[in-house]
């Protein structure tokens, strides 16, 4: 069972370090309403990311497979893929319970210890 677990971890890990490379969640939730130019990336995202920034953020993710690209090399459209349309919902969802907990836990100085308690710090 401890093997397993590992691995279920090791796959979660890895799914979390994804979503946490900078500009991740901003271009998945920028692509979710519709397909954008690299210019209305760089447009619509705030701060505004460097265009090598973004580029390499776009590849990080094509090569993911959650963000395809239509057309040419001028005026190409980037947009979600089958695979980025699957993780938003769940990105959203687990990015709200974390609002939530963020507000309870450390909104109010009170910190979760390992006894299931909290404590001040």
């Amino acid at each position: 069972m401890g093997g397993r677990r590992v691995q279920e971890f090791d796959t979660f890990y890895a799914a979390v370090k994804l979503c946490g490379h900078r500009w991740t969640l901003e271009i998945l939730t920028s692509l979710q309403q519709q397909p954008m130019r690299f210019t209305d990336l760089i447009q619509t995202i705030r701060p505004t990311p460097s265009a090598k920034s973004l580029n390499e953020a776009l590849r990080r993710l094509q090569g993911r497979e959650l963000v395809g690209r239509t057309g040419g090399d001028e005026g190409g459209l980037y947009q979600l893929s089958p695979g980025g349309r699957q993780l938003l919902p769940v990105l959203l969802d687990f990015m709200r319970e974390l609002q939530r907990w963020a507000e309870r836990y450390q909104g109010s100085g009170d910190q979760v210890t390992g006894t299931g308690t909290s404590r001040r710090t």
